[in-house]
């Protein structure tokens, strides 16, 4: 490849965000026979991470899904509350097998060139964007990349920083114990540890399941304690103790969960997607469906010959309500359970799956509010006063 080559679209980082770029850009007839360039340190397939999102069928990822809940279950405070939804799935596709299916299909074009290598630096020159890579520098109109923080990251306003953060077993049993239909999205009725702890379980089949062990905090763990945590759950819940079952594979991660403002453009012809564009939902962590709508407002633009727009994830509206359940999960931990349990005790699941979403409205908003303990909101709007009035 040449050294210094220009291409139409360049694609910096082949994660969810690029790679769902990518799937877009596939399947536009003005688009896939650009001059295209994806980039990263790997592009191997490996099934190291399981993204999951609630949705009514919108996506069309069909092909993608590893396996869809029709019912949760929460716990939190001795009491557990299932219900069967009525409006969503819940369902979780695996980071390799997205990959794999995406990559395919793009090798299957000459003008689409992957290529393997560590990226260094962005920046803008003469209205091109420009990648400076280990294999060379690269120029293109638009760059959009997800493996970089933006230059003014450390500057910009953060009151609230925490992670969530965790270690997922997948195993295998030698009984049947589990409801492929049912999965366990919180369950707080564990020890407690320095932050918001719960137990996230997705059962695949009667005898496999991916058990996660979850908290909201500043500080990782040594890996020891999330599996030692694991194993108490398996013990206590299911009473599978080692020897009864055998672990198929490993993951963990760690999110962010912030109420920072990330800026859409790295620089001038550098787009920041995914969540250093700022899509990861501050309160859940939760990415994937933002990640397609952002792709699909950016190839809109892109078919039009126009410059993708600025691009907010949230509403003003839900920016607020986020800065102030996460001053209430940083500050009082214990007040936050109780959140969490009268949240699930008195609402259907499909209305609050909807407000995560933040497809909600201001009178479903009000009603979810009306049914939680409603003195840690305002205290929380009095300590988060100075960002809500001032545009959040």
């Amino acid at each position: 490849m040449d050294r210094d080559s220009r291409f139409d679209i360049i694609i910096a980082g082949a994660g969810a965000a690029g790679l769902t770029l990518l799937w877009y850009i596939l399947q536009s007839p003005s688009l896939r026979s650009k001059q295209i360039l994806i980039l990263d340190k790997s592009m191997h397939p490996v099934n190291d991470k399981t993204w999951c999102y609630w949705e009514s069928n919108q996506l069309k990822l069909t092909p993608f899904i590893h396996h869809s809940w029709s019912e949760l279950e929460v716990g939190a405070i001795g009491d557990s509350f299932s219900q069967k939804l009525e409006t969503y799935s819940y369902n979780c596709i695996r980071n390799g097998d997205y990959t794999k299916h995406i990559l395919s299909k793009a090798k299957k074009f000459n003008n689409i060139t992957l290529l393997e290598t560590g990226i260094q630096h962005f920046e803008s020159i003469d209205d091109l964007g420009v990648v400076k890579t280990d294999a060379g520098t690269f120029k293109a109109p638009f760059i959009f990349q997800s493996v970089l923080k933006p230059p003014d990251f450390e500057e910009s306003k953060v009151d609230i920083s925490l992670l969530q953060h965790f270690i997922g077993w997948e195993i295998e049993t030698q009984t049947e114990i589990f409801n492929p239909d049912k999965a366990v999205f919180m369950d707080f009725n564990v020890k407690q540890h320095d932050g918001v702890t719960f137990m996230y379980v997705l059962p695949m089949s009667k005898n496999s399941a991916l058990i996660e062990y979850t908290l909201f905090s500043e500080n990782l763990l040594d890996e020891v304690e999330y599996e030692q945590a694991i194993k108490v759950y398996l013990s206590d819940r299911y009473q599978l103790e080692a020897g009864k079952y055998k672990i198929i594979r490993k993951e963990k991660g760690a999110i962010p969960m912030e109420d920072r403002q990330f800026s859409s453009w790295y620089c001038k012809n550098v787009m920041n997607v995914g969540t250093v564009g700022g899509l990861t939902k501050p309160t859940t962590g939760y990415t994937f469906t933002r990640i397609h709508q952002q792709s699909k407002t950016i190839i809109a633009a892109l078919e039009e010959g126009q410059k993708p727009p600025e691009i907010k994830a949230s509403s003003y509206r839900f920016r607020v309500y986020d800065m102030m359940l996460l001053h209430i999960l940083d500050s009082d931990p214990e007040i936050s359970l109780k959140i969490f349990h009268d949240l699930f005790k008195r609402n259907k699941f499909d209305s609050i799956l909807r407000f995560l979403e933040e497809k909600s409205n201001l009178f479903q908003e009000l009603s979810i509010f009306s049914s939680l303990p409603y003195t840690p909101f305002f205290k929380s709007i009095y300590k988060m006063k100075h960002r809500i009035f001032t545009g959040a």
